[in-house]
């Protein structure tokens, strides 16, 4: 279980045995031994996959840091990560090398000199432009891919149920 990005991270026997008790309940409580190995190993293997799944997540997010302008060094430090190796390698393993490279070397576009403004007749009429986002700290919006992944439209509002309608009550004569 030793893996070098997630060193300085800790947890106790106490929260794997509570995280395998809440994870495998099923597998576990099952009494047939051979059962309970198959169910128990197959658990196992998505288990590898889902921490092969939030390897890569944090590697986009390391990913992100780096393409908004923080250095590798500086990323390095404050993610516990120590090294610029290992900032390196989450990136790679979240497929944003290319990214993180484009954004690293990139160098700012030269300012187009200004223009003269010239007269274009309107078409018609003119939308106003749409109001720009409500902020909403410590709240985290979904990207496209996650609200695709369950279920859910990947632009615009979510769908809402209806409540049912209510129906009156008569009075019943006997």
């Amino acid at each position: 279980m030793s893996d070098p990005t997630t060193e300085g991270y800790t947890v106790t026997a106490a929260e794997i045995e509570g995280m395998v008790r809440n994870l495998c309940a099923y597998a576990l409580s099952e009494p047939d031994p051979m059962q309970r190995y198959a169910d128990l190993t197959h658990q196992q293997v998505l288990f590898d996959g889902i921490v092969a799944a939030i390897q890569r997540e944090r590697g986009r997010a390391v990913a992100e840091l780096v393409v908004s302008g923080m250095p590798l060094p500086e990323v390095a430090a404050k993610t516990n990560l120590a090294t610029v190796p290992r900032v390196r390698k989450l990136i790679s393993l979240a497929g944003e090398t290319e990214r993180v490279r484009a954004a690293t070397t990139a160098k700012p576009p030269k300012a187009a000199p200004p223009k003269k403004a010239q007269y274009v007749p309107a078409a018609g009429p003119v939308a106003p432009p749409a109001p720009p986002p409500v902020p909403t700290p410590d709240k985290r919006m979904l990207t496209a891919a996650e609200r695709a992944a369950l279920g859910l439209p990947a632009e615009g509002p979510l769908p809402r149920s209806r409540p049912p309608k209510r129906r009156r009550a008569g009075i019943r004569s006997a």
